[in-house]
């Protein structure tokens, strides 16, 4: 009979395959943050002293009832700053925000998971080894 793999194993593929998941779930967050969370995303997306404004407008190119998001950092003038500068730095600043968020909660979730993998496994070999005893022998 094969041996299952070892414990330290199970938690180093665990670490491996929720680094894999989390890394671009927090970097969507990261794209999507002035969207949804433009409080926490004004921290990378806009120089410092600037604030980050957002605003929903109808384009052309939309279709009727749908709009855009503009987003711009805004100083204390009122002086409107591009956020494209900020770009190449804001994925590496926000992924590193959003990463714990999106960590987190799937490793307890995958913890949870193997665990339960891992007690169904120890309960179906203690099920299979007393139904495979010849009648009549005792441990």
């Amino acid at each position: 009979m094969k041996k299952a793999i070892g414990c330290s194993a199970q938690i180093v593929l665990l670490l491996v395959l929720v680094v894999l998941l989390a890394v671009p779930l927090a970097c969507i967050a990261t794209v999507t943050a002035p969207m949804h969370s433009p409080r926490l995303a004004e921290g990378f997306v806009c120089p410092p002293g600037t604030r980050l404004v957002t605003e929903w407008y109808q384009a052309s190119w939309n279709e009727p009832g749908s709009k855009t998001l503009s987003a711009s950092c805004v100083d204390s003038q009122g002086k409107e700053l591009s956020t494209l500068p900020q770009d190449e730095k804001m994925l590496w600043k926000g992924t590193t925000v959003f990463f714990p968020y999106a960590f987190i909660p799937l490793l307890v979730i995958g913890a949870m998971i193997f665990a339960g993998l891992n007690l169904a496994g120890v309960a179906l070999g203690r099920l299979w080894r007393s139904l495979s005893k010849p009648k009549g022998v005792t441990s």
